[in-house]
């Protein structure tokens, strides 16, 4: 059992996004990738009850993706975060593997995953129970990019990544809503390619 609790919410926004509240038994909390529509994401932030906003974090800084953090920022008073080349101005810049303290030794973990845009990042629950992928590993798919780079994240960032990790998209393209990376690293054509060959073959079809 996980002492996370995970909010996916559909906001609509710009193609089928999803942002994300994220609730540590502690309390602390943060959203990801507030867009669309906020009033969705400050219903759940109100419906979750006590909670201590902990950080808005970006997986990227796409205008899609960080629509709604100057709205959010009104009842979810916390920090920006994101890559240190976020083009989305940040208030702490988080590098390839830093952390952000949830309470009770618990962090959530940004993982930089390049190749939908530099400044990708993935970010991981400290208990291997989610990893939120923005656009660069969607449900069966991932986002455009440029190929060498998606390669090796998706080889040497993602694909080593615990199997029980939840895949958290941000955006609903694909058979489901959500599906367990370790399903992901056999069915989704761009993280099971073992060969960048294969990988740019899987790409005519994104």
């Amino acid at each position: 059992m996980s002492d996370f609790k995970v909010w996916q919410i559909a906001v609509g926004g710009f193609d089928s996004n999803f942002s994300y509240m994220v609730l540590h038994e502690s309390g602390a909390a943060v959203l990801i990738d507030p867009c669309g529509d906020i009033g969705e994401i400050k219903r759940i932030f109100e419906k979750a009850g006590d909670v201590v906003p902990t950080a808005i974090l970006l997986t990227h800084g796409h205008h899609d993706h960080v629509s709604g953090v100057g709205e959010t920022g009104k009842f979810f008073d916390a920090p920006v975060m994101g890559h240190p080349d976020c083009s989305f101005q940040l208030d702490a810049a988080l590098v390839d593997r830093g952390r952000v303290d949830m309470g009770g030794g618990a962090f959530i973990e940004c993982v930089h995953s390049p190749g939908h845009t530099p400044d990708s990042v993935v970010y991981r629950l400290s208990d291997d129970s989610g990893i939120f992928t923005g656009d660069t590993l969607f449900v069966d798919w991932c986002g455009y990019c440029r190929a060498r780079e998606m390669f090796d994240t998706m080889r040497n960032v993602i694909f080593p990544l615990s199997d029980s990790n939840t895949v958290f998209p941000g955006h609903d393209y694909g058979h489901a809503p959500t599906s367990p990376l370790g399903v992901e690293k056999k069915r989704n054509p761009f993280l099971a390619a073992d060969n960048f060959e294969n990988f740019k073959k899987a790409l005519v079809d994104l």
